[in-house]
């Protein structure tokens, strides 16, 4: 990024980034939180995996502010569901501009937040290409991986659900071609789903978006 995110509220009181190297917010001005449970926890069935006490696997492109991955480990720690992680970012954020969220208060999981930046702390500020592994408890399990999403290893866990969270296809291109979206595929277990606003080689079913957006694509392999 060529200079630094800056800090805007949303309308359900969460907080999300500017960035002025996309010319976009990170999430939805209408709701970042609304935005994250309505589009990629209830969209790919997650939210329901995990109050199901299923073990879940969940690989999401965009780490960006880390909001995805803290609400579904709430979820997960919540029903004591096993859950592991997997999130692609090309430049993880610095410690200073995550901690001035609010986003672990309002989600009252301000432990797994805390925990989230004591490990981004223990990083340098400029975080090299690589694997970094975390794990929260036993259960509970991280992996960022760090590097260009279209040419790092992405791990082979046949994933349940797949968060495509990148900057839209104007900022991120790269981010929606089929040729990446088959590697998202081939990714992903029998019956695994997608969420997003574009894919292709899946099943396709449109469904009612979030405030703000008319509509959204679910994808099923």
């Amino acid at each position: 990024m060529t200079s630094r995110p800056t800090l805007e509220p949303t309308a359900d009181g969460f907080d999300t980034l500017y960035s002025p190297a996309y010319d976009q917010t990170f999430h939805s001005k209408h709701g970042a939180l609304t935005e994250a449970r309505h589009v990629f926890l209830q969209g790919t069935g997650v939210d329901a995996r995990l109050a199901g006490g299923l073990a879940t696997r969940v690989l999401e492109v965009g780490f960006g502010t880390g909001l995805n991955s803290l609400l579904t480990a709430r979820q997960a720690a919540a029903t004591q569901a096993p859950l592991h992680y997997v999130a692609l970012e090309i430049t993880v954020l610095p410690a200073d501009v995550l901690a001035r969220l609010n986003h672990g208060p309002l989600l009252g999981a301000q432990d797994l937040r805390q925990d989230l930046l004591d490990r981004r702390r223990r990083l340098p500020d400029v975080v090299p290409p690589g694997r970094y592994l975390h794990s929260f408890s036993e259960t509970l399990r991280l992996d960022l991986v760090v590097g260009n999403a279209t040419e790092v290893r992405v791990p082979d866990l046949a994933y349940d659900a797949v968060y495509l969270d990148a900057f839209s296809p104007d900022a991120n291109p790269e981010l929606w071609t089929a040729s990446f979206l088959a590697r998202l595929y081939a990714v992903m277990r029998a019956g695994g789903t997608l969420a997003t606003y574009s894919a292709v080689g899946f099943r396709v079913a449109r469904r009612p978006g979030p405030p703000g957006k008319r509509e959204m694509l679910v994808a099923c392999r």
